[in-house]
């Protein structure tokens, strides 16, 4: 069983935000990085994206410049039915 993946938030150009640029740019694998959750704006004025990747990969690029985390990526769900 894969261990959960953590979240790194990173500030990129708009041309920059893609998977494989993230990669390159991080100095990633492929397979670090989760493709499903893919490469987020999360503050478009600030350019701020946020990428899921491997424990130990999170770890190496959250040296890299401009690079904010790990932040936990915790299961998200309801505490009941709607009232």
């Amino acid at each position: 069983m894969s261990m959960a993946k953590e979240m790194l938030t990173l500030q990129l150009r708009p041309g920059e935000a893609t998977l494989s640029s993230v990669c390159r740019k991080l100095n990633l694998r492929s397979e670090d990085v989760d493709h499903e959750f893919g490469v987020v704006n999360i503050d478009p004025q600030k350019n701020l994206y946020a990428i899921l990747v491997e424990p130990a990969a999170a770890q190496k690029a959250s040296a890299e410049p401009g690079v904010a985390g790990p932040f936990s990526n915790p299961r998200i769900e309801t505490f009941g039915p709607p009232e």
